[in-house]
């Protein structure tokens, strides 16, 4: 009778230690769902580590990109070279941040990120610090500068501006045809403005030169050989970019629109197309100079305004 007993309660004591231990097993098994406890095996969070990590490198880009922009500014005022080797560090580094936030932001939407209005802006101010950087590293021309390092502050400002962590992507642009055009234009973009800025250069060069008063810092930039053989370069790598970037976009229209000659975009486009076809038949026609420097900033004009107007422009470009 007292063994009866015995394993009646050694078996409501192993009952209860089990009963416990499952308790806990599945306390323990729900402290992955609570929010705060192991975050790092959540799917979500290294998007957001990645994202604030993009939004970190941008903007640090920025900073860096106000020493450049500081510089232009007190070389103006100034009317002489001021913080050059500075601007040029700066930008350099700013460059390669700008570059990492680009790629981070790729990672983090899976898609190239030229679809939100902020990432075109931070794309077009990283390709300008390209366009310099190689372009001083083939001619050395410091007072390019000026006009470049202003720009490439200003798209990186509106970038940080106007950002948006959204990752959705209108369904237009689910497309190959994004990772054609879109690098192409923008290329050509910026390989236009290096020929703006070597037009500008021209221009207050030739001033100089003829003016009984020139500017201090005349003695500063290039002959004007060098300035009007930077803009005709420049030009003949970025007119091809932006027609192959007008056909693949033309492609791409027809095959999801099919009626898209009307758009805003697409005729102030053709309109600057047509401008930069004008400007290269004088060149190859021999036409030098100050008529082709004005041309040349005609056409940027209007680079500017196919780039900058989408959003007032309305039409297919919206994508809304």
């Amino acid at each position: 009778m007292t063994a009866r007993i015995f394993v009646r309660e050694r078996r409501a004591v192993t009952d209860r230690t089990y009963s416990l231990s499952r308790r806990d097993y599945l306390e323990l098994s729900n402290l992955g769902n609570r929010p705060g406890i192991i975050a790092h095996r959540r799917g979500r969070e290294p998007c957001a580590i990645m994202r604030a990590m993009h939004v970190v490198l941008l903007r640090l880009a920025l900073a860096l990109y106000s020493v450049g922009f500081a510089h232009s500014v007190l070389t103006a005022l100034h009317k002489k070279q001021t913080l050059f080797r500075a601007a040029l560090a700066s930008v350099s580094v700013g460059f390669a941040l700008h570059v990492a936030s680009i790629v981070l932001r790729a990672l983090e939407v899976r898609y190239l990120p030229l679809t939100q209005q902020y990432e075109q802006f931070s794309f077009f101010g990283a390709l300008a610090a390209l366009g310099f950087l190689i372009a001083y590293a083939k001619y050395r021309i410091a007072p390019l500068s000026v006009f470049a390092f202003p720009l490439i502050f200003l798209m990186t400002f509106v970038a940080n501006l106007f950002y948006d962590p959204s990752a959705s992507i209108p369904d237009v642009l689910r497309s190959n045809w994004i990772y054609i055009h879109t690098p192409l234009v923008f290329l050509g973009y910026a390989a236009l403005f290096i020929a703006f800025a070597g037009a500008i250069m021209y221009l207050i060069q030739e001033h100089a030169l003829k003016s009984k008063h020139p500017v201090r810092f005349h003695n500063w930039l290039p002959s004007l050989e060098i300035c009007d053989e930077l803009a005709y370069r420049s030009l003949a790598i970025g007119f091809p970019l932006i027609t192959l970037g007008i056909i693949t976009g033309a492609l791409w229209a027809q095959a999801v629109w099919g009626s898209w000659a009307r758009d805003a975009k697409v005729l102030f486009s053709f309109l600057t197309w047509l401008v930069y076809l004008l400007l290269i038949f004088y060149r190859l026609s021999g036409w030098r100079g100050r008529k082709a420097a004005y041309l040349s900033i005609v056409g940027f004009i209007g680079v500017l305004i196919t780039f900058l107007g989408t959003r007032y422009f309305g039409g297919l470009h919206t994508f809304q």
